[in-house]
């Protein structure tokens, strides 16, 4: 009797705290334990998620406000009913059988499983249930001790974030297939401008080399018939075809050196320095080991990306000399091509704006990304410029 006297003066939180105001300042001080009591009732009563007390098999013996609203009952409608009644129909089997087990077990600590509740008259929605066994039952019997809170729009953020996850893996993972669609294409088209220009060097050592001769055969024949005068403009013209020859020789090489295919890389780029040096007076020496003979991709990559940097070198270093050194690094080879040029300011570099995109680069770059290779640029303003390469190594 007083309970429901209670309950009814609690029914509107403003009229319940006046009441208590005033039971403290106007009536003689309660006992502490029945002031602790009606302090502890009251946090249940308007605490903010739903709060149960059942039995071991779900039979509701009290349930605060919140509840109710929940599960759209009345005020003190829920006492007597089960929990399992506020279930779908569904997943109701499953509540009690996971109820009958927890009555089975007594596991300690808390239970927690998201389970979808029929409010009356109402849609359902996901509720999140928590479930601890008290240590003693009640003398009503209460054995189980419940907490009650709607996370239907949680479940719907957690749904939406997983779909976001989901497509995100999918988008990823299609960028990953492209991305190794176009290493194979970008290898595959490598490969056959490398094939092209073995073929045009060919051409132009065998072919272009052979109407030289022919040339060379026939001023030798006509030289005998003319006069000195005309005899001294012929060997000028045997001096003008011996340069073109030359120069025939080196679009040759540069297309696709034979040293490269019958040596290896490192006498292909001692090969290179050398010329280099002889046509620009820049000193360049060549270091290190490649520890063998290297896939001919690798091999080939390595030459036209050093090539490159040479010719970097020779535009805009200013360099009295440079070095070129090679070493195995864990599992990848190292190519470093450093001189001792005028240098520029890597920092934009570092962060990703002002890089340089000539188009020697972009062909670096194109050649690196081909086998999963990489590339820094270092520099300082008046102490040169380093470009170091690393390429995972496989072997020939």
């Amino acid at each position: 009797m007083r309970q429901d006297s209670f309950r009814q003066r609690t029914k509107d939180p403003a009229l319940a705290t006046t009441s208590m105001a005033a039971g403290l300042h106007s009536a003689p001080a309660p006992r502490p334990a029945t002031w602790a009591a009606r302090h502890y009732r009251l946090l249940f009563e308007y605490a903010p998620d739903g709060y149960l007390a059942t039995d071991v098999s779900g039979t509701i013996r009290e349930a605060n406000r919140a509840a109710a609203i929940l599960v759209r009952a009345p005020p003190g409608g829920l006492v007597g009913r089960t929990l399992a009644s506020f279930v779908c129909d569904e997943e109701r089997r499953a509540f009690r059988a996971e109820l009958h087990r927890l009555k089975r077990t007594r596991p300690r600590g808390t239970k927690e499983w998201v389970v979808r509740l029929r409010p009356a008259g109402a849609e359902p929605f996901e509720a999140a249930l928590t479930v601890s066994f008290l240590a003693e039952r009640l003398g009503d019997g209460t054995g189980l001790l419940w907490s009650l809170r709607d996370v239907t729009r949680r479940r719907r953020v957690e749904e939406k974030l997983k779909q976001s996850e989901r497509r995100y893996r999918s988008l990823y993972a299609e960028v990953l297939r492209h991305r190794d669609a176009l290493r194979i294409l970008s290898t595959r088209s490598l490969y056959a401008r490398e094939e092209e220009a073995k073929r045009i060097a060919h051409e132009l050592h065998d072919e272009a080399g052979q109407i030289t001769a022919a040339i060379h055969l026939a001023l030798a024949e006509i030289e005998p018939e003319l006069l000195p005068s005309g005899r001294e403009r012929l060997r000028r013209i045997g001096v003008l075809i011996e340069g073109v020859e030359e120069r025939l020789r080196q679009l040759s090489h540069e297309l696709r050196p034979t040293i490269l295919d019958d040596l290896g890389l490192i006498p292909a780029l001692a090969f290179l320095a050398n010329g280099f040096s002889a046509r620009t007076q820049v000193a360049v020496a060549v270091k290190g080991s490649t520890g063998g003979r290297l896939d001919p991709l690798i091999e080939t990559a390595l030459y036209r990306i050093v090539q490159e940097a040479l010719a970097n070198v020779g535009k805009h270093a200013r360099a009295a000399r440079a070095e070129i050194t090679l070493a195995r690094e864990d599992g990848k080879l190292v190519c470093a091509i450093r001189d001792d040029g005028v240098g520029f300011s890597d920092r934009p570099a570092r962060r990703g704006v002002g890089r340089p995109a000539g188009l020697g680069l972009l062909g670096i770059r194109e050649r690196l990304g081909a086998l999963n290779g990489q590339m820094q640029i270092l520099s300082t303003p008046g102490e040169g410029t380093e470009l170091r390469v690393s390429v995972p190594l496989r072997q020939r």
